[in-house]
């Protein structure tokens, strides 16, 4: 999903993809299918429970700094692309909603449904992918605006919306965009960070430090789901998307990441198709617990239950990956063909628009 033509990613920045997205997969997954189903209740299973939330929850986070880090270069064929391919996974994953939950999906929201599968940037039915459609749309300007920044001005920048638009909300629940961190915003501010490392902080720095850090922030957000902050009907705890703790965390392991150096063509081919994790995990999540609660399961551990919530999110992780490349064998050459004859309509009428003027 990021502009590599400047940068030859290696397998380093590839294995971080996976392992965000894994962690996007576990926080979706953990509460669908509640872990004392697992027969993971009482102390062990609110640990467990609160030590994923307190640090699954960075996976979003994870891939806006990896854009940032790379760069985004707008241009109509890739944008197309976008659109044309999550329509595809969209509609694949209404008919997997249709064959596991057909007593769902009916009438009014079968026809939501629908409707959101042939507009998924502006109904927002991941808000993910919208978001970062908005970005990749922007993206010229925002380099053309961090350009003209000197590095001590740009650190102001990132200072000051992270002051507003994640410390405050850290530190006093309130936060004025109220999307707890899914949203626009977030996205752009973590975009501009991951571009300020790659163009001030590039250098390899202590390994230790980082994983010290990242190993008390983990703590103190487990902790805070624990025993989260309890003022009339708030709850707050630091682990929402936009928490200083959670972009913390993030930021230290694109920088842990960063600095590994090593290549693998089976995992770059792994990630080939991420964007089918991006539509269809979210169904499929709800598909495994179904069937997980249908089955009556019993773990006794904490071991085992970690395992087998690892080996489902693992599962899932594939089947997506299974269903993007068949998908792509399938279409790919008519998606392209479709790419290709809108491209030169939208430069034919660009031209025959513009013409007048040049």
């Amino acid at each position: 999903m990021n502009n590599i033509n400047k940068i030859n990613r290696n397998s380093n920045f590839e294995l971080f993809r996976i392992l965000a997205m894994f962690l996007i997969i576990l926080i979706h997954l953990a509460p669908a299918v509640n872990l004392s189903d697992l027969g993971l209740s009482g102390s062990i299973g609110d640990v467990l429970g609160a030590a994923i939330v307190g640090i699954a929850n960075i996976g979003p986070a994870c891939f806006c700094l990896i854009s940032g880090y790379f760069g985004m270069k707008f241009s109509w064929k890739k944008l197309l692309k976008f659109e044309i391919m999550m329509i595809t996974y969209s509609l694949l994953e209404t008919f997997i909603l249709i064959q596991i939950f057909p007593e769902e999906m009916q009438g009014s929201v079968l026809l939501e449904q629908l409707i959101k599968s042939f507009l998924p940037f502006i109904s927002r039915k991941y808000w993910f992918y919208s978001c970062y459609l908005c970005v990749f749309l922007f993206s010229g300007y925002i380099q053309k605006f961090i350009d003209t920044l000197k590095k001590q001005e740009l650190e102001k920048v990132i200072g000051i919306s992270l002051l507003i638009f994640s410390v405050f909300p850290t530190v006093f629940y309130f936060e004025i965009m109220q999307d707890a961190g899914k949203g626009l915003i977030q996205m752009i501010i973590l975009y501009l960070i991951g571009r300020y490392i790659r163009l001030y902080k590039n250098e390899p720095s202590g390994k230790s430090k980082k994983v010290l850090c990242f190993l008390a922030l983990w703590i103190i957000n487990t902790i805070s789901m624990l025993y989260p902050i309890r003022v009339g009907s708030i709850t707050h705890s630091f682990c929402r998307d936009n928490s200083i703790t959670n972009i913390a965390i993030a930021i230290l392991l694109l920088c842990l990441f960063k600095d590994m150096t090593f290549s693998s063509k089976y995992i770059n081919k792994f990630t080939k198709n991420m964007f089918a994790v991006f539509a269809l995990e979210n169904t499929l999540v709800k598909v495994a617990a179904k069937f997980i609660k249908g089955s009556n399961l019993i773990i006794g551990n904490v071991f085992s239950g970690l395992c087998f919530l690892i080996g489902i999110v693992f599962l899932i992780f594939i089947i997506c990956i299974g269903l993007g490349f068949i998908l792509e064998l399938l279409l790919g050459k008519i998606e392209n063909h479709i790419i290709e004859k809108l491209v030169k309509l939208i430069h034919n009428i660009n031209h025959f628009l513009f013409k007048p003027f040049l």
